[in-house]
């Protein structure tokens, strides 16, 4: 269990921008990269004590991640969240939803940067799978949809898209936890939906898209059963 402490990974804070933009940062790579595991209790004490600030900033950083979902405040502590099965699949019907239109669109209206800034995400996302950098591989995951996003080219959408950016980011970390043979499966399925949308085919794109959240959905539910079933063995008989 990690203890917060700077050599769990953690970054210090520099203090060259506001000091709770900074904690929030911080924090939140933690949560999505799995320093700060689901269901850990994060007290503000000790997140100071680690980060090297105040209280104050700390504060203000949990409320933010409260409002992305990350973590969740009961009537003693702040713990991370822990998505349940259910809220998973919930998470994804939604998402799935909103992803099929930026996928239409994006083949639409991208353009030739999009189309880089893309290609660059899925080879950066191939060679941290290369390095089994799986962090790495997480990141650039997450900046091949986020520019899909934008270049799909609809403001609201976009926001809709943020509204539930925190829950994804902790799901895609799910997802990817079966390690490298999952992070290839969608890293093929990553560069299909590209090439439809290099293609300006926004039919084969939303198809694409559409078998990409069902695969997803197949893959962070057998996460679960992997999970509960490993929680069988370790109970005493």
């Amino acid at each position: 269990m990690p203890t917060g402490q700077p050599d769990d990974g953690v970054r210090r804070v520099e203090r060259a921008q506001p000091l709770y933009q900074q904690v929030y940062h911080v924090l939140r790579e933690g949560i999505v990269t799995g320093v700060y595991a689901p269901g850990q209790i994060l007290a503000e004490s000790s997140l100071a004590q680690a980060l090297g600030v105040s209280r104050t900033p700390v504060r203000e950083a949990l409320r933010q991640l409260e409002k992305d979902g990350l973590v969740v405040t009961g009537p003693y502590e702040v713990v991370v969240a822990k998505p349940s099965e259910q809220d998973f699949v919930d998470l994804y019907v939604c998402r799935a939803a909103l992803e099929r239109v930026v996928a239409e669109y994006a083949a639409q209206r991208r353009s030739d940067a999009d189309v880089a800034a893309m290609t660059a995400a899925l080879d950066d996302a191939e060679r941290a799978i290369d390095s089994q950098d799986h962090a790495g591989v997480l990141r650039a995951n997450t900046r091949f949809h986020d520019r899909m996003v934008e270049s799909a080219g609809i403001p609201r959408l976009r926001e809709l898209m943020g509204s539930i950016r925190g829950p994804i980011l902790l799901a895609r970390r799910h997802v990817l936890a079966q390690g490298e043979q999952f992070e290839r499966e969608i890293l093929g399925e990553h560069r299909a939906i590209l090439a439809a949308i290099v293609a300006r085919s926004p039919r084969v794109a939303v198809e694409r898209m559409e078998r990409h959240m069902r695969h997803d959905i197949e893959r962070g539910l057998a996460q679960f059963r992997a999970l509960a079933a490993r929680a069988d063995d370790a109970a005493p008989s």
